[in-house]
């Protein structure tokens, strides 16, 4: 769970706050949830979502914690957890378990997104692969509900999120442009799913990383943080709900071009296979140079992850690309190795 200050009940903690890039550099190690995963490169502000405060330790008796829960929830505070379960029911259903400082709190499946399933019938296949894919990330949630006899607590994400978009989107706090550091809230399908500040939003592969990469899950995972810039905003005339569309990509200048500007072409680089789309190669050379290519000169036919000779015919640095051919494969990948 990410760390968080403890500050008096009666104090209401900072929910976004403008941090120029130095002072996220300079910040002290012992907070590392408040520093972003891949820090952008450009002096621009990020708006940061901090943790909520923390109300209670685990040292505290159970009356002082299950006080505090009855007062979040009628003052409809918003909390900060960590999904620990995704638990099926005889009936079906499926709820999250999440460890609010040791507390554990149910948050009923349809409570976890702003869309849900039809009352009458169970998840589909879709929503139950969405819910165990929020294993481990950290959620915003407020209580619905407690059961001081049997110390259970229920809540809902659907509601802390409306209340996110109303305060942030709803007053054009976040807008187009803004970079923002989001929460990643699932992982998969060569994307990751990311809550920024109220809104969950799909970032694909192709606006993750100016590195190209072979799996997605190499490069994040739920409870991540990750800097992202807002290309689109949109908000949905029946509902009121917003979404918005980001980059991690376009939060940062592109890494490569001093490195591509040192390649010499008609000259060889090694580099790995990062996928293969259409016929078309990617390539990731060690040098530290995305390139792609439909040409090879070997026995066989490349496949992904391989690691290969690549011959350098080209660069264009607006694309920030090598193009050539490979000439062959230096080493065939196993998954059974």
């Amino acid at each position: 769970m990410s760390p968080r200050k403890k500050v008096a009940e009666d104090q209401q903690a900072p929910e976004l706050e403008t941090v120029p890039e130095q002072s996220q550099q300079a910040e002290s190690p012992k907070e590392p949830a408040s520093v972003p995963r891949r820090p952008p490169s450009s002096a621009a502000d990020i708006l940061i979502l901090n943790d909520q405060e923390r109300g209670f330790t685990p040292e505290d008796s159970e009356d002082v914690k299950w006080n505090y829960l009855s007062g979040a929830m009628h003052t409809h505070k918003i909390l900060t957890g960590v999904v620990s379960g995704i638990e099926t029911l005889e009936n079906g259903n499926i709820i999250c378990a999440v460890d609010y400082e040791g507390v554990r709190i149910l948050v009923p499946g349809r409570e976890m997104f702003m869309d849900t399933w039809p009352e009458d019938s169970l998840p589909s296949i879709r929503y139950q692969v969405r819910l165990r894919r929020c294993l481990g990330a950290t959620i915003d949630f407020m209580l619905s509900g407690i059961d001081f006899t049997h110390r259970a607590a229920v809540g809902s994400r659907r509601e802390a999120l409306k209340q996110r978009q109303a305060r942030y989107y709803g007053t054009n706090r976040v807008k187009v442009g803004s970079r923002v550091a989001c929460r990643v809230i699932g992982v998969g399908n060569n994307r990751i799913t990311v809550e920024a500040v109220g809104v969950d939003s799909i970032i694909p592969a192709s606006d993750l990383s100016w590195e190209w990469f072979a799996d997605v899950s190499d490069l994040y995972a739920a409870g991540d943080l990750v800097v992202a810039k807002v290309m689109e905003i949109g908000q949905d005339e029946e509902t009121g709900d917003y979404s918005v569309r980001l980059s991690v990509k376009a939060a940062s200048e592109n890494p490569d071009l001093p490195v591509l500007k040192k390649l010499v072409p008609g000259s060889n680089y090694f580099g790995v296979v990062t996928g293969v789309r259409d016929r078309i190669f990617f390539i990731r050379l060690q040098t530290g140079a995305n390139a792609k290519t439909a040409t090879y000169r070997t026995k066989e036919i490349p496949a992904k992850l391989d690691t290969v000779s690549f011959l350098v015919r080209s660069v264009d640095l607006e694309q920030g690309l090598a193009f050539g051919l490979i000439t062959r494969v230096i080493k065939r990948h196993s998954r059974l190795r």
